[in-house]
């Protein structure tokens, strides 16, 4: 492990049954009471970081985890934040967060969060050490085999920006030029208001919830028989026909899914809601591209400034994240470019996509792609184009 800017040093117990792989961090007096019990022997293996709940988490930590012990003070923002910040980059990770005073109300947030317990201060090392074999076990039974495709998430500065046309035709492209022999699938977790179905002409009889309800239950089966296909080579995991109350979602369980899915298609695309939660803001980390829809429109680009602001504010890179400027007017006088959007946002354009309402409003009327209203369009190029893109960006 590399050195870090703290003075405290990392230091290993003296043990032999708990797993490689096994962080303690916690402060300092915690740290000693734990390495001063009878009951230490059990936690040889075990990496100590004396640091205080509100410091930030050395980068190497959260790189070489396999389960990790964290101590969380619900009274400091910047110790909610770095708990926040390690979910959405580790979502596969266990934590058991360790605090001092906790209520019913805390404890569930932050199992709704994707915590996979919670431990007392001080620490209780026999009692702790069965909370980190549980986590452990889970860890073992749930962990999937095989590569994890790309996966590509579609998110859109406000609603009505052209998110959802954007995703369905991009989707039939990627699977044009797919060389995985895996196959494309859509996600649509726009689980208030998504539509990516109807947009195709599809009627789902099974939806993503099916997924996410699953729990332990998830399985090849259940995948293929919860999958929408479409005529244009790929797949859809449907959003529910009922509103579903956003706040719901499991962490764990779709952070589960998604990796399931990456597993057995080439290519994963996702559709999320307009509204951001812990749950989207995982999806985003667990991305290889974050792509941000917007239009021309003042209130859109302003919105897309905002959202942009939120991803850079949870440690997401700059590479990860690209802006799709749809609806570009191409007219002589027009009053803003991609050139200007990119400084307006300070992010990259990867793609403007042309205005031409009238045909997509035909062919979303019809349940159709606009290829099949227009062979030859401009839009339907320039989505074929940033697939190509993807594609390689990738490689």
């Amino acid at each position: 492990m590399g050195n870090y800017e703290t003075s405290l040093e990392l230091d290993r117990g003296m043990s032999f049954n708990l797993p490689g792989g096994l962080f303690i961090v916690a402060n300092a007096g915690d740290i000693e009471l734990l390495r001063g019990s009878p009951m230490v022997a059990r936690y040889a293996d075990a990496t100590f970081v004396p640091l205080a709940a509100y410091a930030e988490l050395p980068g190497e930590i959260a790189a070489q985890a396999k389960v990790l012990v964290l101590e969380v003070d619900p009274s400091s923002a910047d110790s909610l934040r770095r708990i926040a910040k390690l979910r959405a980059a580790r979502g596969d990770l266990p934590i058991i967060a360790a605090l001092s005073k906790a209520d019913v109300s805390l404890v569930r947030t932050l199992i709704r969060q994707g915590i996979a317990d919670v431990a007392e201060l001080p620490f209780a090392p026999e009692e702790l050490a069965s909370q980190i074999l549980d986590a452990t076990t889970r860890l073992a039974e749930q962990a999937p085999q095989g590569p994890l495709a790309p996966m590509f998430t579609i998110a859109r500065s406000t609603g009505g920006s052209g998110a959802t046309t954007v995703i369905t035709h991009l989707a039939a492209e990627l699977a044009k030029i797919d060389q995985t022999g895996k196959g494309v699938c859509v996600v649509d977790l726009d689980l208030q208001s998504g539509d990516v179905a109807s947009f195709v002409g599809r009627e789902p009889k099974v939806t993503v919830s099916a997924l996410l309800d699953a729990g332990d239950r998830l399985d090849g089966e259940l995948l293929r028989n919860s999958l929408t296909e479409t005529p244009y080579g790929f797949s859809i995991l449907a959003a529910p026909d009922a509103i579903a109350p956003l706040d719901t979602v499991n962490v764990d369980q779709l952070l589960k899914v998604l990796s399931f899915v990456r597993r057995q298609f080439g290519y994963v695309l996702v559709d999320l809601p307009a509204d951001w939660t812990d749950w989207s803001l995982s999806t985003v980390a667990a991305s290889n591209r974050v792509l941000l829809v917007t239009d021309l429109s003042i209130a859109s680009l302003r919105q897309a400034r905002r959202r942009l602001d939120l991803l850079r504010s949870v440690g997401l890179g700059k590479h990860q994240f690209k802006v799709i400027a749809n609806r570009m007017e191409r007219r002589l006088f027009k009053t803003i470019g991609v050139d200007e959007v990119g400084e307006a946002l300070d992010c990259d354009v990867i793609a403007s996509l042309s205005a031409d309402a009238a045909t997509l409003r035909s062919a979303q009327d019809q349940g159709v792609l606009v290829t099949d209203v227009a062979s030859k369009n401009k839009f339907a190029s320039e989505i074929r184009t940033l697939a190509g893109l993807l594609v390689a960006i990738e490689e």
